[in-house]
């Protein structure tokens, strides 16, 4: 090693601790700080996370309500340059299935309440309109969708959502279920034809396709059926905490070797089960990284905060205000500015910019794995 290499490491080391004697204990990285100085940098993407009204009635996202941790304000205090928001708005309409009509609905609802703030946010469409958004000082809302049933059997119901904006959506596992179901485990259950059409669908159309929700066999069937890289925007490793909900290593590895994404989510329940128990922080969010950085590499992990009004808290993350407690915890586990950057945003970018391309592209239907 050169003595220039050695003079650079010498002096990120002591930019880092004091970067983390400056934010420690859940505290906000401090302006001017290394820490605070790479997240700026960065474009921070959030892949999943909840609208959720300050009352039943309607959104309100132009200032801080109550104990929420996302609005637009939250937002530019931590850094956070864009979200996917979920329909259905959560806490809002009450009653009946939330089928296509209810959640067109509330996706205009949440287009209605960005327009109504253009000083603040703009919809995006494309990862384009994230840079633009990011270039102008605005946060970037992107539309999706996580329901017990978006399709009602019809994946041509894909399309209408896609002109509405959607650009990504959490399949669900009940509904796309193969005709095995019940003659195996739920982590074996595979992936119907109906689920092979929507996979189909999404890559034709552009959208990204969210894994998290379904089992193991179904997870591997879509990353196998999409020519497109496919996300888990809101899943934990199973390595590090032992329950179906969360990525086993081997679709870990599958999702990254299709291009695409793990986004660890920041719900205590999902980073430790003995949550209740113990207080979960930062860092041992930051375990998780580590174990899908060695087991699929830096270019394959993100965050899906799942922010949805709840009062339960990984400390350190409390809010979106939080973020750059983060970008902090990463640089004193070692990992370089660039590296950084790509895991609070620029993986997801990459993605979004590939199904973008391959947008008009589908799997051949004949060649798909059999249910």
């Amino acid at each position: 090693m050169s003595p220039h290499q050695l003079l650079f490491l010498a002096s990120s080391f002591v930019a880092a601790t004091l970067a983390s004697l400056s934010c420690t204990g859940g505290e906000e990285a401090q302006p001017g700080s290394m820490a605070q100085r790479v997240h700026d940098q960065a474009i921070v993407v959030d892949a999943h996370a909840h609208p959720r009204p300050g009352n039943p009635d309607s959104l309100n996202l132009g200032e801080q309500a109550g104990t929420y941790e996302l609005d637009f304000l939250t937002m530019g205090k931590g850094g956070l340059d864009a979200v996917f928001f979920s329909a259905p708005i959560l806490g809002g309409r009450t009653g009946g299935p939330t089928g296509p009509d209810r959640l067109m609905e509330d996706l205009e609802s949440i287009v209605e309440e960005v327009r109504r703030h253009g000083d603040l946010a703009e919809v995006a469409l494309s990862s384009g309109d994230i840079r633009r958004s990011h270039s102008l000082g605005k946060r970037a809302v992107l539309l999706a969708i996580e329901a017990a049933d978006p399709f009602e059997g019809d994946v041509d119901v894909l399309e209408g959502y896609f002109d509405a904006g959607v650009r990504m959506v959490t399949l669900p596992p009940e509904v796309l279920l193969g005709s095995e179901a019940g003659h195996v485990d739920s982590l074996s259950r595979p992936l119907s034809t109906l689920g092979l059409g929507v996979v189909h669908q999404m890559n034709r159309l552009g959208m990204v396709i969210d894994i998290s929700h379904l089992y193991d066999r179904q997870q591997m069937d879509v990353i196998r059926a999409s020519v497109q890289p496919v996300v888990a925007s809101h899943s934990c490793a199973r390595a590090l905490n032992d329950i179906p909900r969360e990525l086993p290593d081997s679709v870990i590895r599958a999702l990254s070797e299709k291009g695409g994404v793990v986004g660890v989510t920041f719900y205590p329940g999902h980073i430790s089960s003995d949550f209740e128990s113990r207080t979960v922080t930062v860092e041992d969010l930051v375990d998780h990284i580590d174990h899908i950085v060695r087991v699929a590499g830096v270019n394959h992990v993100g965050f899906g905060s799942d922010f949805l009004g709840s009062d339960v808290h990984t400390v350190g993350l409390e809010s979106a205000a939080g973020l750059p407690n983060l970008t902090t915890a990463l640089l004193e586990r070692g990992y370089s500015p660039g590296d950084i950057e790509k895991i609070l945003g620029g993986n997801l970018l990459r993605v979004l910019e590939g199904v973008e391309e391959g947008r008009g592209t589908a799997p051949d239907q004949t060649s798909l794995p059999e249910s």
